[in-house]
């Protein structure tokens, strides 16, 4: 009887051992989750899945964030990071002759308007960091979102082709990274 109460205790250890194991990036991880759903839940541009899908992407393998300016951050650099992919897929499309010319000149607006939204997203990570302007952050942000958004919106404007956009895809993701950023800084900026 007592070697069962031993074998029981320590299946017990073993499987606690193993859960702890599994989740012991916890609280970055639990940051991630309550901060995704209050931002989701505040914002109905962002979705809560998306929110956590790329933050836990991003923190794969780096240390866990701690606490929400820490989300800031990974998350202004996550947008970067994609935003500079865009830039190189947009650069790949103006190098095909074969496009239309109204098309080459709405992706060579894209291209430009993505080179100002890193740029803003620079001004806003030192908005953030060195002088804690949240404002001033916000701001940038905001601006960097709105650039995915006039790409999109200027394929729109032909109307007699029903043109389409090359990016629908990259602008709506950008948006969205934005938008976790804005959100996140929002929040902080509430609690201050």
């Amino acid at each position: 009887m007592e070697k069962l109460r031993s074998m029981k205790f320590l299946i017990y250890i073993v499987f606690s051992l193993l859960f702890l194991s599994q989740h012991s990036n916890g609280y970055g991880s639990n940051l991630i989750l309550q901060s995704c759903r209050d931002a989701s839940n505040n914002d109905p541009n962002l979705s809560y899945d998306f929110c956590v899908t790329s933050l836990n992407e991003a923190c794969k393998n780096k240390s866990q964030p701690t606490k929400l300016e820490d989300l800031v951050n990974i998350s202004i650099q996550l947008t970067k990071s994609n935003g500079t992919k865009i830039i190189s897929i947009i650069s790949k499309q103006l190098q095909n002759q074969t496009q239309d010319e109204y098309v080459k000149s709405c992706l060579q607006d894209c291209f430009d308007l993505y080179n100002d939204s890193l740029s803003s997203l620079d001004d806003a990570l030192v908005a953030f960091n060195k002088s804690k302007d949240l404002d001033t952050a916000g701001i940038n942000v905001s601006a960097a979102l709105d650039d995915s958004v006039t790409c999109e919106d200027q394929f729109k404007e032909r109307k007699e082709k029903n043109e389409t956009s090359p990016l629908t895809k990259e602008n709506r993701v950008y948006f969205q990274l934005n938008v976790i950023s804005l959100s996140f800084i929002q929040m902080i900026h509430q609690h201050n």
